[in-house]
């Protein structure tokens, strides 16, 4: 009973980051590592760490001492041994013990008398706890943070855990996958390797992105270090549950590095499914409506792409000779500043005009502060004005209403090269006599000085926009341009022909692009990127959001067909469906305009529609794929 205790009582609840275990240089006298109390250092010997009731009780010493002595002479080092002797009935005491917890006395006192004293004695009983626990747990169970690197804004503490992930060999193959990294991944291998015993188990609650996402293919694939997977359980069918999709991984410790591989033959795992009347439910009222299906997990490849799978997938050393020809098209933002619509009737042409633009109302829901709301009006040179594409325009086998923007750009037109884009400034179009157009793009310019934020904070307005030369390597002389979305649940392409348009043509981010002279060549792809068989091949590889499958990108090109040749009966037969199929979206889309906005909801049912309108055309589009797929 706690009121027979004759001591204070040390509850066993330890609130501590379990990524900051001390780590030191040895000597002949054991470890050393650096303690922390307020701005000073003190060098410890780990001896202090390996009596965690010892621990305890020299902290409560110190910490009441140190209180009794503030603004009074320092306690001597014989007062401090008997204090904590007669107190605590301290045993073990060595002069090294002593000494190290004489200092820890000594930093609580200056801090109390500096006033900087608040939790001292907290931090130092939790911050180094963990060490006490190394190898100690049988089972442990978690919810780690779900977050990721990009998001940790203390640069040591960044470094603290890109170090980690060197060690466990998370670090993705990829720079570019290097941010996105989630610090659960370090959590799982730490926790693992470091707290388990040597037959110990964990499982611990992640974010299903663990599934596919490519900055966690170590994890997967076994290549990161401390642990191997030896169960997995997805949570993507039951809702409500968290923010984003989850699953649940069991790894046990282990520092074999061949057998930690994922095994060829699978891990077994569960699914669930469940429709939950709410968050957060008692298990006992909801454990009848969860379904639980036994399922064998597989590590597949597709392409470069990865990902737990629930079916046996036969890996392929053929690379699509399009993903690297199709590329991301130009960050057109802040859209505020450059998608625009008339305040005047659409002209018959657009040559050499002066045109009446203010910023286009339809950009403002999705726009970010501080950039919502932004609203720009006035005049400027019709050569300034062009057409992109954004998702809401990208309609199987058809371009609907494609957006207006202005851009500071010039083409340059030279016989041998043809056109190229150059990207100028304010100041420059002054120069050259475009004064309407600089008096567009000097309120951008200036608005966006005023407003960038700390990402962007050593870009010019035109370097944001031209990001990676996502606008000046764009290809004008290319006859026909082929366009997917980059996030839906499926991929749809459509052909642009640059003659039909009225302005020139400018492709932005949310889509990807293959220029070609081949007008065959691009309806042969837009038949397979369109059809159901690579869709539904991608899709344990795409990343998944409360409402499925969100991100198209690349994934969709991870799956290989050949290049076009126009002497293959069946590519032939695809590109001439396809062209049939853009004609009929033509005419279906002019007899049934959409009525309402383009909302999400309303866009994918339109998508549909379309789909089912050319449904004859689709059977046949969808079985020579197969085909070519194989």
């Amino acid at each position: 009973m706690l009121k027979n205790a004759k001591k204070p009582i040390h509850i066993n609840i330890i609130l501590a980051n379990t990524l900051l275990t001390p780590e030191g240089d040895q000597n002949l006298f054991g470890g050393e590592f650096i303690m922390h109390i307020d701005h000073d250092k003190y060098i410890m010997n780990t001896q202090l760490l390996e009596d965690v009731k010892l621990y305890d009780d020299a902290l409560e010493a110190c910490e009441e001492l140190a209180e009794q002595t503030k603004n009074d002479k320092i306690a001597s080092i014989s007062t401090f041994e008997n204090v904590l002797k007669k107190q605590y009935k301290a045993s073990g005491l060595n002069a090294i013990l002593l000494e190290g917890y004489y200092q820890i006395y000594l930093g609580l006192k200056k801090v109390k008398e500096s006033g900087r004293d608040s939790i001292w004695k907290f931090i130092l009983q939790n911050t180094y706890k963990p060490y006490f626990l190394s190898n100690k747990f049988d089972y442990i169970v978690g919810n780690p943070p779900w977050f990721t690197l990009s998001e940790i804004k203390n640069i040591d503490y960044q470094i603290t855990l890109e170090t980690l992930a060197l060690k466990y060999n998370l670090k993705p193959d990829k720079v570019a996958d290097n941010p996105h990294l989630e610090i659960a991944a370090i959590f799982l291998a730490h926790c693992s390797s470091y707290f388990l015993k040597k037959e110990g188990k964990l499982a611990f609650v992640l974010p299903r992105s663990f599934f596919s996402a490519s900055q966690h293919d170590k994890t997967r694939s076994g290549r990161a270090q401390g642990f191997r997977l030896n169960n997995i359980w997805d949570l993507n069918d039951v809702a409500p549950l968290f923010r984003i999709p989850s699953c649940v991984l069991f790894t046990e410790n282990s520092n074999n590095s061949k057998s930690n591989a994922f095994p060829a033959n699978g891990i077994e795992g569960l699914s669930f499914t469940a429709s939950l009347p709410a968050h957060n439910c008692n298990l006992k009222s909801v454990k009848s409506k969860f379904t639980e299906n036994e399922t064998m997990w597989y590590y597949s490849k597709q392409g470069s792409a990865t990902a737990f799978t629930d079916a046996k997938r036969k890996s392929t050393n053929k690379i699509n000779p399009y993903k690297k020809l199709f590329k991301q098209g130009a960050t057109i933002v802040p859209r505020t500043f450059y998608f625009i619509e008339l305040t005047q009737e659409m002209p018959a042409d657009f040559e050499d005009r002066i045109i009446n633009i203010t910023t286009s109302d339809a950009v403002q829901p999705d726009a970010k502060v501080p950039w919502k709301g932004l609203k720009f009006n006035g005049k400027i040179e019709s050569q300034f004005v062009f057409r992109t594409a954004l998702s809401k325009s990208i309609l199987p086998f058809i371009l609907y209403n494609p957006d207006l923007v202005v851009l500071p750009l010039l083409i340059d037109f030279d016989k041998k090269s043809g056109k190229t884009i150059k990207i100028q400034n304010a100041n420059f179009l002054m120069e050259n006599g475009y004064i309407h157009a600089s008096k567009w793009f000097t309120k951008t310019e200036e608005t966006w000085e005023t407003f960038k934020t700390e990402k962007s904070k050593n870009m010019l307005a035109n370097e944001r926009i031209n990001f990676q030369r996502g606008i000046t390597d764009q290809d004008l002389n290319s006859a026909y341009v082929v366009l997917y979305n980059s996030s839906a649940k499926d991929a749809n392409a459509t052909v642009v022909v640059r003659e039909e348009l009225d302005l020139e043509f400018i492709v932005e981010s949310v889509t990807y692009v293959l220029y070609t002279n081949d007008i065959d060549e691009a309806y042969y792809l837009t038949s397979i990127l369109n059809s159901a068989t690579p869709n539904e091949q991608m899709k344990d590889f795409q990343a998944k959001g409360l409402f499925g499958a969100r991100h198209v990108h690349k994934k969709i090109l991870d799956i290989y067909y050949p290049k076009y040749d126009s002497t293959n009966k069946t590519q032939k037969k695809l590109a001439d469906l396809s062209r049939k199929a853009h004609q009929k979206a033509k005419v279906y889309l002019e007899k049934n305009p959409p009525k309402k906005a383009l909302s999400a909801v309303i866009l994918g049912k339109l998508r549909s529609d379309i789909k089912k309108h050319l449904a004859s055309e689709m059977q046949e589009i969808d079985e020579l794929v197969k085909k070519i797929i194989n």
